[in-house]
């Protein structure tokens, strides 16, 4: 059997990139097995077949219970990395796979102990991201810097991530693998144009804006609230997903009869759900530097669901809209955000879906997944 593990520090309760690169692996015949190496918590199970030929474990920890100081923090984190060299060990994998700069440490210990070839996965970039500052920034570009060179190739998500890489650390340019779903081989679920108007009694004429994604800070949430209390009449807005600001959207939602929420829904339904709105809203805000260069996978889930989007004119993204004319681009302010919304309309709607169909294809997982097996 040939094994390729995979490394997260996530619980790996929603990885769908994961899930699609196993896809790949397996079907290129890379490996006869793929496994992912996680972290348990609590109402989640140890191991797990997320797909034929596709398991997970998550590492129960013996120290779990220990307190969250930083000193305490390093033990768990060390039997974490030493049960996972150990399991690298006994199934000698032929190919490793770090999904963060946090798990790259755990990967390269076990690269050194098996031989394995290993690829670092970059979800992001990853020194530059959302809430890291000061020593911590400090300490994690230092440890990027050291441990990258020991990676046999290097995965990011967008042009402009790769070239930051290429120039920090002078290696070569990293591969390019968006984040582009995969359709399922039965086609897209079938859309409900139906399913918001029905379940929030939004009248037919009416447009639906949806920001379907992670309900944490950074992700334009506060100004979209603000945004559509003042937008003229015929304008809604469903926030689909969880996070911490989740209560500051469910108040909203009662504050406001055009602002309504909807927990996430399971990644197989996220296309039909997304299918039932207007417009689709991709918030990452200009944080750092990661979101700046960011390439989010709703952007392509938009664009599968045959609905345009509203998006930040930042380097990426505005790329994708001029190539497939599948959304418009907007500046950082409310005022931006606020004439976009209210100058929309269904013949403007209308002209955007002509110019999306004619770029249908121009970004597929076939063509990320050759990006992938071409660095095997």
């Amino acid at each position: 059997m040939s094994v390729c593990l995979h490394v997260f520090l996530t619980t790996a309760k929603q990885e769908s990139r994961f899930l699609r690169e196993a896809a790949s692996l397996l079907q290129a015949g890379a490996c006869t097995e793929v496994q992912l190496a996680a972290k348990w918590e609590p109402g989640l199970v140890e191991h797990e077949e997320l797909a034929p030929g596709v398991k997970v474990w998550r590492v129960r920890l013996r120290t779990l219970g220990l307190p969250k100081s930083l000193p305490w923090q390093l033990l768990k984190h060390l039997e974490w990395k030493t049960r996972i060299v150990r399991h690298a060990r006994r199934v000698r994998p032929s190919l490793l796979v770090a999904h963060s700069l946090a798990a790259l440490p755990v990967a390269v210990a076990c690269k050194r102990a098996t031989g394995a070839r290993l690829i670092y996965d970059a979800h992001e970039l990853e020194t530059e991201r959302n809430g890291l500052r000061g020593l911590r920034q400090k300490l994690d570009r230092w440890a990027e810097r050291r441990l990258i060179r020991q990676c046999d190739a290097v995965i990011c998500v967008s042009d402009s991530i790769a070239d930051w890489y290429a120039r920090a650390y002078a290696i070569p340019r990293p591969a390019v693998v968006r984040n582009v779903p995969d359709v399922p081989a039965g086609g897209l679920p079938a859309a409900d144009p139906r399913l918001w108007r029905e379940r929030f009694g939004i009248p037919e004429d009416h447009l639906i804006f949806i920001y379907q994604s992670g309900l944490f800070p950074g992700r334009r949430i506060e100004q979209l609230i603000r945004v559509f209390a003042v937008v003229k009449p015929g304008r809604h807005l469903v926030f689909m997903g969880y996070g911490e600001l989740e209560e500051l959207v469910r108040a909203a939602a009662k504050q406001y009869p055009n602002i309504h929420f909807s927990p996430a829904v399971k990644p197989d339904e996220v296309l039909r759900h997304t299918a039932g709105a207007d417009v689709g809203l991709v918030g990452v805000a200009n944080v750092c530097l990661s979101y700046y260069y960011s390439l989010p996978n709703k952007l392509f889930e938009f664009l599968l669901a045959g609905i345009p989007s509203l998006m930040p004119a930042y380097p990426e993204m505005q790329r994708v809209v001029e190539s497939t004319g599948a959304g418009w681009v907007v500046a950082e302010d409310d005022a931006s955000w606020l004439a976009a919304i209210n100058r929309l309309d269904r013949v403007e709607l209308k002209l955007a879906e002509i110019r999306m169909q004619a770029s249908t294809g121009a970004y597929s997982w076939e063509n990320e997944e050759r990006q992938l097996l071409n660095i095997l």
